[in-house]
């Protein structure tokens, strides 16, 4: 699948959402490498996610490749699934791998020199009946699947003794690639939390507002340093929040804050504390946490 087979390998199923958005499932297992190539080849995926799609799948607002993966291991036992989020290297007794051209050139080879074996009396007939069977639905699979012409090329170029097959320690070290990118991801979501944070504080301290493009509510809210700050006219209906009213909403749950944003949008008020003084108000509890007030006549 071209670029696409980068992310496969590390267990990531993309998808393009909204037409233009790349999106990967699990997103903490994106490592910077990986990162850097969808930033920089964005559009090549974006295509290849697109041709790669089932033709009723084009016009949903998720587009996400047909997938089809068969995992092997070196017995020649094999699976078919649809998902790369089981990983490149799974299973322990045996260990499966997820079929690419160049593993079936190296279980090509050993199938040749299982063959040898039985044609000078090392290998009973049954024994060879069993494998040849399973190497040809393995066969039959990359022919349609990875296509012969890279087959062949793979065939010519892989050398079967420098060839690393999947093995404990390989499925180990190849596990060890998912905690380390878990790892990263997660310091660079803290870095980038902490910029945004740290441009927040320099807006309302120097203009006392500022825009901030929610991807959770899909709109932008406006945040306040209180309720005397003017703000741009392109800005007066969207939602606001002065800072008292967010630091009640911290650690709400993501159904509590676009349940209070809804309310806002429609109705105006101001968050509240569950406990504080509602003279003149209605109450709207949303969270343990924070609750939402408005006047009386708007309801």
């Amino acid at each position: 699948m071209g670029y696409i087979d980068a992310f496969n390998r590390q267990g990531i199923r993309l998808s393009v959402r909204h037409g233009s958005i790349l999106w990967f499932d699990p997103s903490e297992l994106v490592s910077g490498d990986l990162l850097s190539l969808a930033k920089t080849h964005k559009d090549e995926l974006i295509a290849e996610i697109t041709a790669a799609a089932e033709a009723a799948a084009t016009d949903s607002p998720e587009i996400t490749p047909a997938y089809r993966f068969l995992w092997v291991a070196t017995n020649l036992e094999s699976f078919e699934e649809y998902d790369p989020r089981f990983g490149y290297e799974i299973g322990r007794d045996p260990v499966y791998r997820m079929l690419d051209a160049q593993y079936y050139a190296w279980l090509r080879h050993r199938m040749e020199n299982v063959r040898k074996s039985y044609e000078v009396g090392g290998l009973d007939a049954e024994s060879f009946s069993i494998l040849r069977e399973q190497f040809n639905a393995i066969h039959n699979w990359a022919v349609a699947h990875i296509g012969e012409e890279s087959l062949r090329r793979a065939v010519r170029t892989t050398n079967p003794k420098r060839y690393v097959p999947p093995s404990d320690e390989t499925v180990d070290a190849y596990h060890r690639t998912w905690d380390e990118a878990r790892t990263a991801n997660q310091a660079r979501h803290f870095a980038h939390r902490a910029s945004r944070s740290a441009r927040l504080r320099q807006l309302l301290s120097t203009q006392g507002y500022a825009g901030i493009k929610s991807p959770v509510l899909d709109d932008l809210i406006v945040f306040v340093q209180d309720d005397g700050v003017t703000i741009p006219t392109k800005w007066s209906a969207k939602v606001r929040f002065t800072l008292d009213e967010l630091s009640l909403m911290v650690g709400s749950s993501v159904e509590a804050v676009k349940q209070i944003y809804d309310i806002k949008h429609a109705f105006g008020g101001k968050v509240v504390p569950n406990d504080g003084p509602t003279i003149g108000t209605t109450r709207r509890p949303v969270t343990d946490r924070p609750g939402l007030a408005v006047q009386q006549s708007m309801f």
